[in-house]
């Protein structure tokens, strides 16, 4: 599969062109520290390695070591319209075309792009570095090709895992409440289906958390997913080593991506498809929260309709933060 590498003397980042046009790997050179998640394995090609009954529901779980992807069009896995979606959609399965549109001294640029398979959508990014700069610059748009509306989730898979958090971290971010997602197992951290003022939580035997803190690698597993929304124009977060005092930020449109998943998983799933092996901490931005019923979510009003030939275009901004 193919890469491109971005690099400065601050930041090296790995763009997997060959499937998904995923970052799988953000590293904050000063420290020589991967911030994203990478599990154990390799990082398989889709195209060539598959398992013995395809196209499931959960294929995507297959595949997944971790990193940041762009998914897209849903997250759950239903028909829409004819046509079936797995989970997390079609784009992070496939080869991206790409051109590299600026290399000198001061600025490095690639623009990537796919049409996926089962929509009639356009996805483009362009990942820019400049020299001396901590910061991974990322704008992004969606195109309906279509002569019809088109509904759909967008998301930003971003997650953080071993050695970065083995000492445990602490969340800031600038949300204002945290609903627990209901439809999670019995060993999970808080509460099912409550809203509260973030960072205030409860735990699952009612007691009060707080949820911005994330225990250490060795301490109690468990297995979590919440939804933290209120976050004005602009939103914000940094997640910290609190040890190394060494963390991973960014920033996003909020009036775009109004909610951020926070999934935690730490050796609490004993069964498919973590088998307790898998540590990761997820800060996702999404257009909408994972829906149990998709249709209904569609006639409510809250996935992203794009209409016939409109575009949607957005930014992001990613860097590693340091205070040691």
């Amino acid at each position: 599969m193919q890469v491109v590498w971005l690099e400065n003397d601050l930041i090296r980042v790995g763009i997997l062109v060959g499937r998904g046009a995923d970052i799988f790997e953000f590293r904050y050179k000063p420290a020589d520290l991967n911030l994203l998640l990478r599990l154990p394995g390799e990082i398989e090609n889709p195209q060539k390695t598959f398992p013995q009954i395809r196209d499931t529901a959960n294929q995507m779980e297959d595949y997944y070591y971790g990193g940041w992807q762009e998914t897209l069009p849903n997250s759950p896995s239903f028909n829409y319209r004819g046509s079936i979606f797995g989970q997390h959609g079609e784009a992070w399965a496939i080869p991206w075309d790409y051109s590299i549109i600026n290399n000198s001294q001061e600025e490095v640029s690639l623009k990537c792009w796919v049409r996926p398979l089962r929509t009639p959508l356009m996805v483009e990014k362009t990942i820019t570095l400049t020299n001396n700069s901590p910061k991974l610059h990322i704008s992004s748009s969606v195109s309906n090709e279509s002569n019809t509306h088109f509904d759909m989730m967008w998301g930003q898979h971003i997650a953080f895992g071993m050695p970065f958090l083995k000492d445990g971290a602490t969340v800031e971010i600038n949300a204002k409440k945290m609903e627990t997602e209901p439809n999670m197992p019995d060993h999970r951290r808080f509460k099912p289906g409550i809203e509260t003022e973030w960072p205030k939580a409860l735990t699952i035997l009612g007691e009060e958390d707080d949820a911005s803190f994330i225990p250490a690698e060795n301490e109690q597993p468990y297995s979590d997913l919440a939804y933290l929304s209120g976050f004005g124009d602009t939103g914000r977060y940094t997640i910290m080593n609190k040890e190394k005092k060494i963390g991973f930020g960014l920033e996003w449109d909020a009036s775009l991506y109004e909610y951020v998943w926070f999934w935690q998983e730490r050796y609490g799933t004993k069964d498919s498809p973590w088998w307790g092996n898998t540590y990761a901490i997820a800060l996702e931005p999404w257009t909408s929260k994972s829906p149990s019923d998709p249709e209904g979510a569609i006639q409510r009003g809250e996935w992203l309709r794009l209409d016939p030939r409109e575009t949607k275009k957005t930014s992001i901004k990613a860097f590693p933060v340091d205070n040691s």
